[in-house]
């Protein structure tokens, strides 16, 4: 390491132009990779997509097709107008899009959404404009409800079916169809062209299903309209729509919501702003109402642009915190300028290797310039010190850049290298939200290194004239050693290893978004109202052998109805009955009875052949069911070129098991309460609250596996730069004390750990060994080194703390509490390192002291 030191001193001084020349080359390479730079500042961002359990749950739409909520709030008198409203947008929506009113597609299934205007628009929810086709007697929806009902009777009437033996009784049951079709009432007409064979009447009118069918019937809060829905105290009308992108395009929803807000009139304007969006969506003059959104898509909208404000603002407030702590360190701001101007043409660097290697930040890596500010700066804070040092000492401009080359360099190039590797280990954990933070922070932290190495001493040499802070005097005192110094760092270790077992684990991500989000708001409201969430909610069954189906759905259908879901339990037909239904002789007996009762034959071939085949073969009611219910298949998002997934390599995962996804409508209680039993029985919940379950436990592991990773990189500098059993044991004690002082920090303050304020786990651990080993790396060379380093070494543990002071003061309380776990990691590192480990230097000296002549 000296040996490259003394090189890059003698490029310094004889090679000046050369070095500028290659600086000014990577600002402008990597200044081109800073508009490749993809904000992603959503919790998708931080999902491990190609682990099966999460794309299980992304196949049931979370993130993917999650609908797109418009709202209308107002009371009687403006009721008409909202309606007027909703019925105009979905006239405009289906006119435009070509989509069919009963939202079915030409071979009489549900349509694929539309999207309006085009792709990355917006389209009527398919399956409500069928649903609501339905009491307008539309034939084609009619005609799919019949069939899908009759496909799906033999496994839920079983051995009821047998009066469809008798000839007589199917006859009065189609000539009462035939009376039902000329009554005036609309109702009666309307189920008998449901339900040409009355087959209601076979279910059990008193059975458990069917009483939960009519309370959760009389309990639904909403009515529904063609293609949206009204509560029914006209409180609120909804036009629920599909969006034709990803919620975690955030520009595209703050286009579309822009869009909509003034009417849907025109082609999706090439930009818009949040701003923008939510003045189009109040009051105007052709809809004197407001409108109110929710959703996915507009809850992330807004946690981006929130969040990008937050890290901007975060990083300004890191930028005062700093300057601050080197004037208290220092007595003056000479030579803030030297130190900052370096560090930011590293960040400049590290921000262009980002978009080059990742081409995306999301919401963890984006507090990564909190690290680098807080982190970044020791490296020019401590070439500086020794600079001015020297120069006070009335030394030459090139001895004391020598010394500060190579005296302090080697510390510092060791310190940065144990942070960068602990950082650039976590890139092969599995979890992408840790290894984007590890990659962009190695790669910066790097990057800041070279930047100062590279900047700093001409910066020195070219700006010092002798004068002012370098201007020859007395050397500055060193601080006396307080005898209670050590004691209080054991107690500040004993009152975080108190404090540590106060913390309590918080999986609900949702509890830690920023505060104040109006569609978040909304969201909770309409949960309220409605009685179950409007987040993706799905029972998934294994259909890897379709035979063990009807036993594992008898196993669910009890627990579900037990919860309120009228799920029946799946029959198994007498093998008589089955033989009669599904042969060609009693199809056509039907068919010729309902010609003699006035009924259109060819309406009911669809009906009968989906009965008859359902009870010959009991796998194709899993079939017409998975047909009915596709899952969702969104192709991912196009990204730019980068390297990481380059030398990767991005193979397409394997497809998943087949399974049979059923939408659920349940409250959060009683989903976690109903998911032990439900995955006992063989099944299993997917959407939005069961994904964050999924993600809790991956994320524990990769935190795991991300500790170990930066535990070996810090160890691999150790051994490296160490080369000794003593300085790895008394380079353990700071890293030991930053775990203690995450958990303590966390625990007194009463703010729970999350997966994201377990990330504060590796960094506190590549920091706390910054300031440890320039101590450590003095201390091989001077015996009163504690002393020597232990003010600059508070001016770098203080800018690192003020770099993470910045996000304690987020309004998003999950980077809130990332910032205080780190704040506490750090500091009683620094406490530790500056009070304690002089004590232990002192037992257990580092330097080779000369062996003493016997006299």
């Amino acid at each position: 390491m000296r040996r490259l030191l003394r090189r890059l001193l003698r490029l310094h001084l004889t090679r000046t132009p050369a070095l500028w020349a290659v600086v000014a080359g990577l600002t402008l390479l990597l200044g081109w990779g800073t508009l490749r730079v993809e904000r992603a500042l959503d919790l998708m961002s931080l999902l491990p997509t190609q682990n099966p359990a999460v794309r299980a749950n992304l196949e049931a739409g979370v993130g993917q097709q999650e609908l797109l909520w418009l709202v209308a709030e107002g009371n009687d008198a403006n009721l008409d107008d909202r309606r007027a409203w909703a019925e105009d947008l979905v006239d405009r929506l289906l006119t435009r899009g070509n989509l069919p009113m009963n939202g079915l597609a030409a071979e009489g299934r549900l349509s694929d959404p539309v999207p309006v205007p085009g792709p990355g628009g917006v389209s009527p929810w398919p399956a409500l404009l069928a649903v609501g086709a339905i009491p307008e007697g539309d034939p084609a929806a009619g005609r799919l409800t019949t069939e899908t009902l009759y496909t799906l009777a033999p496994a839920w009437l079983g051995d009821r079916l047998g009066p469809l033996k008798d000839p007589a009784e199917v006859a009065r049951r189609l000539a009462a169809t035939a009376r039902a079709l000329r009554s005036p009432e609309p109702l009666q007409a309307a189920l008998a062209r449901l339900d040409p064979l009355g087959l209601r009447e076979l279910a059990p009118q008193d059975g458990e299903g069917m009483g939960k069918a009519r309370e959760l019937g009389r309990a639904f809060s909403l009515r529904m309209r063609t293609g949206y829905f009204e509560t029914k105290d006209g409180r609120m009308v909804l036009v629920p729509l599909v969006a034709g992108f990803p919620a975690t395009d955030t520009r595209a929803t703050q286009r579309v919501l822009l869009w909509l807000g003034r009417g849907a009139r025109g082609p999706l304007p090439a930009r818009a702003s949040l701003q923008e969006a939510a003045a189009a969506l109040g009051p105007t003059a052709d809809r004197p109402f407001p409108l109110e959104v929710t959703g996915a898509h507009a809850i992330t909208a807004w946690e981006s642009s929130r969040l990008s404000r937050e890290v901007a603002l975060s990083l300004a407030l890191s930028f005062v915190l700093i300057g601050l702590v080197y004037w208290l360190g220092f007595r003056t701001l000479a030579g803030y300028g030297f130190v900052m101007g370096p560090l930011l043409v590293g960040m400049i660097w590290a921000l262009g290797l980002t978009g080059w290697v990742l081409g995306r930040l999301n919401l963890m890596a984006a507090g990564f310039g909190a690290v680098l500010l807080g982190v970044g700066d020791d490296v020019g804070i401590l070439l500086f010190s020794r600079y001015r040092d020297e120069r006070r000492a009335g030394r030459g401009k090139v001895r004391a850049l020598r010394a500060a080359l190579l005296g302090t360099g080697p510390g510092v190039v060791a310190g940065a290298l144990s942070t960068a590797f602990a950082f650039l280990a976590l890139a092969f954990a599995p979890f992408p939200g840790i290894r984007d933070l590890g990659l962009t922070t190695g790669l910066g932290l790097l990057a800041c290194l070279a930047a100062t190495f590279l900047l700093l001493p001409p910066l020195l040499l070219g700006l010092d004239h002798g004068r002012g802070t370098f201007a020859p005097g007395p050397p500055a005192a060193l601080p006396r050693r307080r005898r209670w110094a050590p004691w209080a760092a054991l107690a500040l270790l004993a009152l975080a290893l108190l404090g540590a077992p106060r913390t309590r684990w918080q999986e609900d991500l949702r509890r830690f978004r920023a505060q104040g989000n109006p569609a978040l708001t909304l969201q909770e409201r309409l949960t309220k109202t409605l009685g179950a969430s409007l987040q993706p909610l799905a029972l998934q069954i294994p259909l890897e052998d379709p035979d063990r189906l009807p036993a594992r759905w008898n196993r669910l259908s009890p627990l579900l109805r037990e919860a309120g879901v009228p799920m029946p339990d799946w029959k198994s037909l007498d093998p008589e009955l089955r033989h009669t239904l599904g042969s060609e002789t009693w199809r056509r007996r039907v068919l010729d009875e309902a010609a003699k009762a006035g009924l259109d034959p060819v309406a009911l071939e669809g009906p009968l052949t989906a009965l008859g085949t359902a009870a010959s073969d009991p796998v194709f009611p899993v079939r017409a069911l998975q047909a009915l219910l596709p899952r969702s298949d969104q192709p991912d998002p196009a990204r730019a070129w980068n390297l990481w997934d380059a030398l990767r390599g991005t193979p397409r995962p394997a497809p998943l098991p087949p399974a049979l996804t059923l939408p659920l409508r349940l409250d959060e209680a009683t989903l976690n309460r109903l998911t032990p039993a439900v995955e006992a029985a063989g099944g299993r919940f997917v959407g939005t609250q069961p994904l964050f379950r999924v993600v809790k436990d991956i994320a524990k592991d990769a935190v795991r596996q991300a500790v170990l990773l930066a535990l070996a990189g810090i160890f691999a500098v150790i051994a490296l730069f160490g080369r000794s059993l003593r300085f790895a044991a008394l380079a353990v004690v700071p890293l030991a004390a930053s775990q203690a002082g995450v958990f303590g920090a966390l625990g007194w303050a009463g703010e729970p750990l999350t997966f994201l304020s377990l990330m504060a786990i590796p960094i506190a651990l590549g920091v706390s060994v910054d300031t440890a080993f320039n101590l450590l790396h003095r201390a091989r060379a001077e015996a009163d080194a504690p002393r020597r380093v232990a003010r600059v070494n508070a001016v770098c543990a203080g800018t690192t703390l003020a770099g993470f002071g910045g996000m304690v003061f987020s309004g998003y309380r999950g980077l809130r509490g990332l910032g205080l776990a780190c704040l506490g990691g750090v500091a009683l590192a620094l406490a530790l390192t500056q009070w304690l480990l002089p004590v232990l230097l002192a037992k257990w000296p580092l330097e080779k002291r000369p062996k003493e002549r016997p006299r």
